[in-house]
């Protein structure tokens, strides 16, 4: 746990970590009060950014308009640079659901894209990377998801890690991730 946030505080980034797990809370947190402002931890999570629900939103579901407000980020035109740059892990059980609503938010300007154009760097398996880079005539591949995707962003692959990089079992030594997955 924590390894992403580490790595972007070591890297210098001015990071605002949304948290879901309440369980992980009080470490993040005692490393922003060693941090002078360098880090910003929030119960929540991206996933579950804007909900679709009136009233009052319950922890840790999180509206895009609050968290901004948080960050001190204003909205900017789209041809604006990027005024956020957004780090995750999509979780594996609603992988293609998450990708569904992150495109639709998208496509009509709401949630983080109110504010702009927005860099998304998410971990996902390979599987449902294959769908977002798929060509036309990759029959299992290539479907709606594919092309609304490419149209709205470039897609690049930044890294592949290895399934021997994951933590494996050890009463059996294999992997504690189903390659499947």
């Amino acid at each position: 746990p924590g390894i992403l946030t580490r790595t972007l505080l070591n890297a210098g980034v001015r990071v605002v970590a949304l948290e879901s797990n309440s369980a992980f809370l009080p470490n993040l947190q005692s490393l922003e009060n060693s941090l002078d402002g360098q880090l910003k931890v929030i119960y929540g999570d991206f996933f579950r950014l804007d909900p679709l629900v009136t009233g009052m939103v319950k922890p840790p579901a999180v509206c895009s308009d609050n968290l901004f407000d948080t960050m001190g980020v204003a909205a900017v035109p789209w041809r604006a640079d990027v005024p956020v740059k957004v780090f995750g892990i999509l979780p594996q059980k609603k992988e293609r659901n998450m990708l569904w609503r992150l495109l639709f938010a998208l496509y009509e300007c709401n949630s983080i894209y109110r504010y702009g154009r927005v860099e998304l760097n998410i971990f996902m398996s390979e599987k449902e990377y294959k769908v977002l880079t798929a060509k036309p005539g990759e029959v299992r591949a290539y479907q709606a998801l594919t092309v609304l995707w490419q149209v709205g962003c470039e897609i690049q692959l930044l890294h592949m890690e290895p399934w021997s990089s994951f933590v494996t079992n050890l009463k059996n030594g294999g992997l504690a991730v189903p390659k499947s997955r």
